[in-house]
């Protein structure tokens, strides 16, 4: 008999554990329900490990939990099942979303695809840019390039102030109607040696430091590619070179350029004289105006 007490014993037992889970069922049906996907993907991702624990043992059935009422009518109406509160399923899924989170066909969720190597968030192969970049570089090297021979003439050779208020010399590159840059030569510091100008002192030349708008006249000469490298050469070449106001002034300077960049002088070169920015103005003005009434 008491073989059989011990075998028969434990029935009970299950069958009250049977029936704490059908009473603790959320939905009061007699079945555990399974927790929504959605709501096992959003604890899985807050890492909260208790809740996702609970989460299982309520999808599998397994009973949860029970504290019993203190008093008197505490029985099983009074017992009350321990839970984590439940937030709303369509505001979680919202804010989800909201978080850049896509859902996915199991009921869960994943972070929004990222691009694709070679490929930008638009779509857009990440070659599109250079290729386009390439395709404007094209277009400009097709546009005209010109260069402006300028000159801004202050005083008469015949002016008592003349030495004192001698004009200036420089170029300027334009690609179609665009300015580029401007370059012109000078003495480091504009000053020259007084007591010998005939004297070299080290010079430099300033690049965009000159206004193409304080120019008196202009010579404009359109230039290929291959004649724009040579005159950029000249250029760089001439960075440091001694100013000297008989042998390499400003004037001096524009010559060089324009000859090396077209084969010959601008108009405008006197033998008597060094070069200066009035022979030049008047030489370019005479030329312009021979050019206007060929026209």
């Amino acid at each position: 008999m008491r073989e059989q007490e011990r075998q028969q014993g434990p029935a009970p037992v299950q069958t009250a554990q049977r029936a704490v889970s059908r009473s603790t069922s959320p939905t009061g049906s007699g079945a555990a329900t399974p927790a929504s996907r959605e709501m096992l993907a959003l604890q899985g991702l807050a890492g909260n490990a208790g809740t996702t624990r609970l989460l299982a043992q309520r999808r599998s059935g397994t009973p949860h939990p029970v504290q019993r009422a203190v008093g008197r009518g505490g029985g099983a109406a009074n017992r009350v099942v321990q839970r984590m509160p439940w937030p709303d399923p369509a505001a979680a899924h919202r804010r989800m979303l909201e978080q850049g989170w896509q859902a996915t066909e199991d009921g869960g969720y994943t972070r929004a695809p990222q691009p694709e190597t070679g490929e930008s968030a638009g779509g857009q192969q990440a070659g599109a840019a250079p290729q386009g970049r390439e395709q404007e570089q094209e277009q400009a090297a097709d546009e005209p390039i010109t260069l402006r021979v300028l000159v801004r003439k202050n005083a008469s050779f015949r002016d008592e102030d003349y030495l004192n208020n001698v004009g200036h010399s420089w170029v300027a590159f334009y690609k179609g109607d665009k300015f580029q840059s401007s370059a012109g030569f000078y003495p480091i510091g504009g000053q020259i040696n007084e007591d010998a100008p005939h004297r070299s002192v080290p010079g430099e030349v300033r690049m965009n430091h000159d206004d193409p708008s304080n120019a008196t006249t202009e010579l404009s000469v359109p230039l290929d590619q291959k004649q724009f490298s040579k005159a950029q050469k000249y250029i760089q070449t001439n960075l440091n070179h001694e100013y000297n106001v008989v042998r390499f002034n400003c004037t001096d300077f524009v010559i060089g350029v324009h000859k090396a960049a077209t084969g010959h002088s601008p108009p405008g070169r006197n033998l008597l004289l060094p070069n200066n920015p009035n022979d030049l103005h008047s030489g370019i003005k005479k030329k312009n105006n021979k050019d206007l009434q060929r026209k």
